[in-house]
């Protein structure tokens, strides 16, 4: 979700400014663009169609679909099968973007919730880079992880998460399940580790 093509020069235009690859020309243009898609967001977080007006009641015909008292262009654009086309035929979009913009806006919005989540699941890892993974860990009895994952990560048998995160076939959510695998498996030796600790007082 977060390295796509279409975000390519959001993630990489600032490396390149500070490279000295970006001009000021293209600088300009990356940051209006930026400036634009924000401005949209905003826009559609804060204007709203009401159910009784007459766009609410279209697009409630058009869609089977109604809107409750009333929404945000951002609420619609959350809906499956709704576009910013559909905003713009119901004369809601914003003429003066162009189309990268739009979709830009577009993308944001609707899958705000999944990149948040993916955006959690990297700031997780990346905190843990250098936690040291058991070498006596049997990775296929670790059921949430793919198959594939399961078999790479027993064949290489990684020091650390970090180098986890670098083996071919071993994508983001099973590094985070092995990590949520890691700090139940710590809890549940914990009372274990209290109770010979008191023992042996």
């Amino acid at each position: 979700m977060l390295l796509r093509s279409d975000n390519a020069d959001q993630r990489l235009t600032p490396l390149g400014r500070e490279l000295g690859l970006i001009d000021d020309r293209r600088w300009a243009l990356y940051t209006q663009k930026q400036e634009n898609i924000a401005a949209e967001k905003a826009r559609m977080q804060s204007t709203r169609v009401k159910e009784h007006e007459e766009i609410g009641q279209q697009i409630y015909k058009d869609t089977q679909q109604k809107i409750k008292g009333s929404e945000t262009l951002a609420d619609l654009i959350r809906r499956p099968k709704f576009h910013y086309e559909h905003l713009e035929a119901y004369g809601l979009g914003n003429l003066e973007l162009n189309r990268a913009e739009k979709e830009g806006a577009e993308i944001d919005i609707k899958y705000s919730g999944y990149i948040q989540r993916q955006q959690k699941q990297i700031d997780l890892v990346s905190r843990q880079t250098n936690r040291a993974l058991p070498q006596d860990l049997d990775y296929m009895t670790i059921e949430p992880l793919s198959m594939e994952s399961r078999e790479k990560l027993n064949k290489v048998k990684p020091m650390t998460v970090g180098q986890a995160t670098r083996i071919g076939g071993v994508n983001p959510a099973d590094v985070n399940a092995l990590l949520v695998f890691l700090e139940a498996r710590e809890r549940q030796s914990s009372p274990k580790r209290d109770l010979v600790a008191s023992t042996n007082k």
